[in-house]
């Protein structure tokens, strides 16, 4: 375990509750504060004082973006001064901003300091939930660190294979393939799915190298029992600083229990100022689902083994109960089957998952099916589930699409 040095981290350690989750570094924009000279993120056009010195200036303009973060009270009443090659990679401010949210990361912290430099560094880790103003030279190098190899591994493979899936009505599905093994995860990610699944209570023995065989794929961790080592949890929010991650439990305490646990480790590691990832906790639901989960999950995912006319009916209610909560609904099926994904897809889940080795017969297969149709035909199959001529439907679409 890393000791807490007594050496202050930054000039200014601001604390606060991440709005939008992720970690950002560049100089701050303290756009609250009158502002003398030019610093690199106002628009230096502003200063002329004729049309030549205008064009003079924008001559000598720089042709890479300079990366910033913005610290204002309220997004609301940002000044238009920004110059026109800046960035804005994080915002850090005082009041609560109505939706929708920039994409960036978003720290809302209950004062920000009365007087700053114009061009100091700052690092937002809206994950912790801190930023550093004026970081030390090692918490400056630890995050700088950090993002390489973030960098480095999230890629996305947008060829072949690779490209995301979208259904025959058009409707896009996050396509994910189930690893057995922590072993199985580089070939999992190379069959063309957007996630990885996995079961598994252990962590892997190298985090880089299993983030470099991800290429930047969401990993979706299922756990089968809660631990209790303290230092699990920490691991946890360690490895999803490299890893895209998110975790799977079995109940809604366990969820709970999840939440709480992981908020400990997030104080013990902030402490340290150790950069921390974005972990979200999903629940792998029964057939049923509770109408209130406290807190609400990132994800309700169902695992059907096989479907049956009474599955198919509590997973219809329990998705409605899903919706209404306004979480993401994933269902991982057991096969590729025409009849199989046209059930799933009469759910309207955002994430199906196939065994790995399904991978490419469900993609063909998905981009002959409509989820509109899907739906429809799954509450005619509700009505009469043994009826040979429903049941050969979905064939019949792909039979007469493909041709």
């Amino acid at each position: 375990m890393r000791e807490p040095s007594s050496e202050p981290p930054a000039q200014w350690t601001l604390y606060g509750v991440p709005l939008h989750k992720g970690i950002a570094l560049g100089i701050g924009a303290p756009l609250y504060l009158p502002t003398y000279g030019s610093p690199a993120w106002l628009d230096p056009r502003l200063f002329a004082q004729d049309e030549d010195e205008w064009h003079a200036i924008e001559y000598r303009m720089p042709t890479e973006p300079v990366e910033v973060i913005g610290l204002a009270r309220s997004l609301d009443d940002i000044p238009p001064v920004l110059a026109p090659y800046v960035r804005v990679v994080g915002w850090i401010v005082e009041q609560l901003p109505e939706p929708p949210l920039p994409q960036a990361p978003i720290l809302l912290v209950p004062k920000l300091p009365s007087l700053l430099p114009a061009e100091a560094p700052v690092i937002l880790d809206a994950n912790a939930g801190v930023a550093y103003i004026e970081p030390t030279v090692a918490v400056l190098a630890r995050y700088q660190a950090q993002l390489l190899r973030v960098a480095t591994h999230t890629r996305y493979h947008l060829e072949g294979a690779h490209l995301p899936v979208r259904t025959w009505d058009s409707r896009p599905i996050q396509l994910g393939g189930v690893a057995a093994y922590w072993d199985e995860l580089p070939n999992t990610a190379q069959a063309g799915i957007e996630l990885v699944w996995l079961t598994s209570a252990e962590l892997p023995e190298s985090v880089s190298a299993t983030a470099h065989a991800l290429g930047g794929k969401p990993l979706w961790l299922h756990l089968p029992r809660m631990p209790d080592d303290d230092a699990y949890w920490q691991r946890l929010l360690r490895a999803s600083v490299e890893l895209n991650l998110t975790l799977f439990v079995d109940t809604a305490d366990a969820l709970q229990e999840a939440s709480d646990s992981l908020a400990v480790a997030r104080e013990a590691l902030r402490a340290m100022h150790l950069p921390l990832g974005a972990l979200e906790v999903g629940l792998l639901a029964q057939e049923s689902l509770p109408e209130l989960l406290e807190p609400l999950p990132y994800a309700v995912g169902w695992q059907v083994e096989q479907w049956t006319q009474p599955l198919a009916e509590r997973l219809w209610e329990a998705q409605a109960t899903a919706r209404a909560l306004g979480v993401r609904r994933a269902v991982i099926v057991p096969d590729a089957a025409p009849e199989t994904l046209a059930l799933a897809l009469g759910l309207e889940p955002h994430t199906l998952i196939v065994p790995a080795d399904a991978v490419p017969a469900a993609k063909a297969r998905l981009a002959l099916l409509g989820v509109a149709e899907c739906r429809e035909w799954l509450l005619l199959r509700l009505r009469d589930w043994k009826n040979p001529d429903l049941r050969a439907r979905p064939e019949a679409w792909l039979a007469t699409r493909a041709s």
